[in-house]
């Protein structure tokens, strides 16, 4: 009896080469989803709770600007990388980007800290309110660390054009669902 001919794992990919970019956006689809419903959930409770607490009394409004300034950076710095010709600045692109997402997540620890050290602290166990926004910040922020390991991880093996791509997808997703977030957890002013 023959055993069955086994081809090595690299030749599917080479027989579809668009295989990063579709599983990418077929996962960013289902990530959406994680969003989406907890954005839904968020506005939901916001709305039946008889009151809500004004994010401009807890929250740091300067520093979250710098965060998401920060986040607008490296979509700049990741479609450079995305578009580099060269090795080398690809992974000058991508050492940036990592560099501006590690800068977001040091201002989310601090603004935690400062969440959970302040006279009228806002912790996860203290109320919708609390247990949503860092639900919320929390996943995203997840997803920028994840992001950030990838980066540096395409970075140390090479920078090559089509990893970039695929990240890039990512990277850009990540930014992108920081923007609901930072306007409803940070813009709206309570009712």
């Amino acid at each position: 009896m023959t055993e069955p001919a086994t081809e090595p794992l690299a030749a599917p990919i080479a027989r579809h080469p668009r295989v990063g970019p579709a599983g990418m956006w077929t996962f960013l689809a289902t990530d959406a989803m994680g969003f989406a419903g907890l954005l839904v959930a968020y506005g939901v409770l916001r709305v039946r709770a008889d009151s809500w607490p004004d994010p401009r009394a807890h929250l740091g409004l300067e520093l979250a600007a710098a965060m998401t300034f920060a986040l607008l950076a490296s979509a700049f710095t990741m479609t450079q990388a995305a578009r580099a010709t060269t090795g080398r600045a690809r992974l000058g692109w991508l050492v940036a980007t990592a560099g501006l997402g590690a800068a977001f997540l040091g201002a989310e620890i601090v603004e935690y800290r400062r969440l959970w050290s302040a006279a009228e602290p806002v912790r996860v166990a203290s109320g919708l309110y609390g247990g949503t926004f860092y639900a919320l910040t929390g996943y995203h922020g997840l997803h920028v660390a994840a992001g950030v390991v990838s980066l540096l991880a395409i970075a140390l093996r090479g920078a090559r054009p089509r990893s970039v791509e695929v990240v890039a997808l990512y990277w850009q997703f990540v930014d992108l669902a920081w923007m609901p977030i930072f306007t409803f957890l940070y813009l709206m002013p309570a009712r």
